[in-house]
């Protein structure tokens, strides 16, 4: 769903393609697409599932520049760590 601080419909249309894409990987990411810029908040499951999502959003055209701040969830531990 488009956020209200995105309000270029081209912005609006990638966002919503990008989320679509994203869920179908099975995570809740929060996307929000400024003038090509994405940028990407939440929590992904691994450092792989960081990854795989980091390189589906750089293969989306329309895609600019990507800002990937996504956490990773510690199975181990239960505390969450910021990976590049």
């Amino acid at each position: 769903m488009p956020t209200e601080s995105t309000s270029n419909p081209k912005d609006v249309q990638l966002e919503s393609l990008i989320q679509g894409r994203i869920r179908q990987m099975g995570t809740n990411i929060h996307v929000l697409v400024k003038g090509g810029q994405v940028t990407l908040t939440g929590t992904a499951d691994d450092y792989k599932t960081k990854r795989e999502i980091d390189t589906l959003v750089k293969g989306i055209g329309g895609v600019d520049e990507l800002i990937n701040k996504l956490l990773v969830a510690s199975i181990t531990d239960g505390v969450y760590e910021n990976y590049p």
